[in-house]
């Protein structure tokens, strides 16, 4: 014998419940994005200041202004936080809801694998051993570490929440 699930059919007086953790999993990926950001700007000077490869400076505009770094910086900033804060304000107010934190979970994860993982060009990828060796110290590496890990928990979490939104309230 199964327990019947619950099912909230848009109606505002039900969606406080599942508004809630939305919202708490987007101002933590906000919060971990915010920080990661000061990291990048934080291993910009690092990566120039030691003489590293210039290849690992992901910092671009406004913070790194003596290379050539890619101008991406503020383009993820704006996009980032303009998904993150825009969809808080907004589901906030009932205007947002599941759909748009499944999509923003994906899109920022697909942006975090690309710039980690992949890079823009052969080794010019930001890995976990290239943020390690960025750093001048070894708090600031595992630090950096736990972030940006951090980040891809967060919005995992963000999307898990965003399917079971999905599936409690019946709409995206």
């Amino acid at each position: 014998m199964t327990m019947p699930q619950r099912t909230y059919r848009a109606n505002p007086a039900h969606e406080g419940p599942l508004r809630r953790p939305l919202i708490v999993w987007a101002s933590v990926a906000a919060a971990l994005s915010l920080l990661h950001f000061v990291d990048h700007a934080i291993r910009g000077e690092l990566v120039v200041n030691r003489g590293l490869n210039p290849d690992w400076n992901h910092s671009g505009w406004p913070f790194n202004t003596l290379t050539d770094a890619p101008y991406v910086f503020p383009i993820t900033f704006v996009v980032v936080f303009g998904l993150l804060l825009g969809g808080i304000l907004f589901t906030l107010r009932g205007r947002l809801w599941a759909g748009f934190w499944l999509g923003t979970s994906i899109a920022v994860t697909a942006i975090l694998v690309f710039v980690h993982f992949v890079g823009f060009s052969p080794g010019a990828a930001e890995t976990p051993t290239v943020i390690a060796m960025s750093h001048s110290n070894a708090v600031g590496s595992v630090l950096a570490l736990i972030d940006l890990f951090g980040l891809f928990a967060a919005f995992a979490a963000l999307a898990f929440q965003a399917v079971r939104t999905r599936q409690r309230s019946g709409h995206w």
